[in-house]
Formats: structure tokens, C-alpha cells, sequence
């Protein structure tokens, strides 16, 4: 639990370097692939999720989105609205308050102990600490693609990783798909060069390659076949298609540049 917050400070501080010295025309920079979204709206929806995840955290509501519902004025682009009026400035301050409140609240619970979180879907609040790192994660990629600038990835993406991994049986049902007993193989490199793997190494279907590349295909901001990714076997194939790191309904994956 301790590593998992070390590693969400840590990649709160550099998401907070990328964007401290935005102006305010930077911050309403459209973001490529988040139809309506600009950069204030990413981290606008960081921070209030934080919010909402202390909320939780504490026994102040039931689920997140009795949260959103109530707090967050959320239009049919997933956009917290009431917080439209906030500078960037304004913004990035409201979510330096929110993140220390949530990093100093999950600091008092176990790791295993049960939040609420999205309706009948309960998290251990290690689980729910990793959700938020790659959350994170996942709008900071937005971030970088609006700026033209490379996402930055470092070894603990893999918390996005494990929930690839974790979350594939989820994956399927969003998909309406029936999950297979086919044996899977994830053999992933980090930035570090070590090696990261999930799964039967003697598994006929296998996804290898850079961590970083399948991190991003995770979080559906990426399509597989655009990668150097080496992915073996029909059902190897399908899970690249369909897997998806977080909750809610399936999202597609942007259109493919070349096939293969």
C-alpha cells in the first residue's frame, strides 16, 4: 500500500509540473481523443474524483455516482460543469487540496478494508489507490497528445498493468462477450528494462513487448495494431481489442492506422 501511494505522489507531482505553467488559452486546449474535453476538463475530473474518493473513503456517501450526480453538475460528456468557472489557475490549486486530502486519507486504512465505489462494486483501498494512479495516468496521456508531447512513463505503470490483468474478465462482460478458459500470457518490459508478467509463460496466446506501448492500448488511448506490441493467438487478439482498464461502459478503441 505504501509503494502504491509513493507512486501516486510521485506521478501527481509530475503531472502537476506538466501543467503548473500552462496560460490560461493552454488549459482549454482541446484534448485529440475526448470528444468536448480540453486540458481544464482533465484535470478538473481528476481532481473531483479525489474528492470523491475521500468522500467514499470516509463513510460520507454510497457510491460514486451518488457523488457525481449531486456534486458535479456532469453533462453527457462525462464533464464536471460546475466547476466550469474556475480558472486553470484555480483549478490546479483546488486539486493540489484534494489530492493531499485523499493520499493522507488512504494512509489510514488497510489495504484490504472494503470503499464503496462504483454502485455494487466495492474496491479493497489498495485497489482503489491503483484505480487513481491510473486514472491519472490515463488523462495525463490526454494531456501530453493535446501539447504534442510524448507521454511520460515510468516504472510504476504497473499498477495499469496489473489492471489489465485484473479487470479482463470485466472487459469481456462490458463487451457482452463470454470469457474463454483460453490461457494468456503477458510478457511486458518496463522503462527500467526489467520484466513484468502476468499469466502462463507456456500459453499459445501472448501479448509481449514495451510496457508502455500496452499501457496506453489499455487505457484505450492506443490501438494494438499500431504498436510494435507482438500479439499471438486469436484470443491474444481479442483481449487487445477489448481490454480496458477502467469501469463504465466498453469504449472503442481509436481506429486502427494499419492493419495486421
Amino acid at each position: 500500500m505504501k509503494a502504491i501511494l509513493n507512486d501516486l505522489v510521485a506521478e501527481q507531482a509530475l503531472v502537476d509540473v506538466l501543467v503548473s505553467d500552462l496560460t490560461e488559452e493552454q488549459w482549454l486546449m482541446p484534448l485529440p481523443d475526448v470528444e468536448m474535453w480540453n486540458i481544464k476538463d482533465a484535470i478538473i475530473h481528476i481532481a473531483f474524483f479525489d474528492y470523491a474518493a475521500t468522500k467514499l473513503m470516509k463513510g460520507e456517501a454510497e457510491d460514486l455516482i451518488a457523488i457525481a450526480d449531486a456534486e458535479s453538475g456532469q453533462d453527457q460528456y462525462v464533464r464536471a460543469t460546475k466547476f466550469h468557472h474556475l480558472t486553470g489557475a484555480e483549478v490546479l490549486s483546488w486539486w493540489r487540496e484534494e489530492r493531499t486530502r485523499m493520499v493522507a486519507t488512504f494512509y489510514e486504512k488497510q489495504p484490504k478494508e472494503r470503499i464503496p465505489w462504483a454502485p455494487g462494486l466495492p474496491m479493497s483501498a489498495k485497489s482503489l489507490a491503483s484505480a487513481r494512479l491510473m486514472e491519472l495516468w490515463a488523462h495525463s496521456v490526454d494531456i501530453y497528445d493535446a501539447l504534442s508531447m510524448d507521454p511520460v512513463v515510468k516504472d510504476r505503470i504497473t499498477s495499469t498493468l496489473f489492471l489489465s490483468w485484473q479487470a479482463r474478465p470485466n472487459a469481456y462482460r462490458i463487451n457482452d462477450l463470454e470469457m474463454p478458459d483460453t490461457p494468456l500470457y503477458l510478457e511486458l518490459t518496463l522503462p527500467s528494462g526489467e520484466i513484468w508478467t502476468k499469466g502462463d509463460p507456456e500459453a499459445k496466446n501472448y501479448i509481449k513487448g514495451s510496457a508502455k506501448q500496452w499501457a496506453l492500448v489499455a487505457i484505450r488511448r492506443r490501438n494494438w495494431m499500431d504498436t510494435d506490441l507482438e500479439v499471438v493467438g486469436e484470443e491474444a487478439r481479442r483481449y487487445a481489442s477489448i481490454v480496458q482498464t477502467y469501469a463504465g461502459w466498453a469504449d472503442d478503441a481509436p481506429p486502427a492506422k494499419r492493419q495486421r
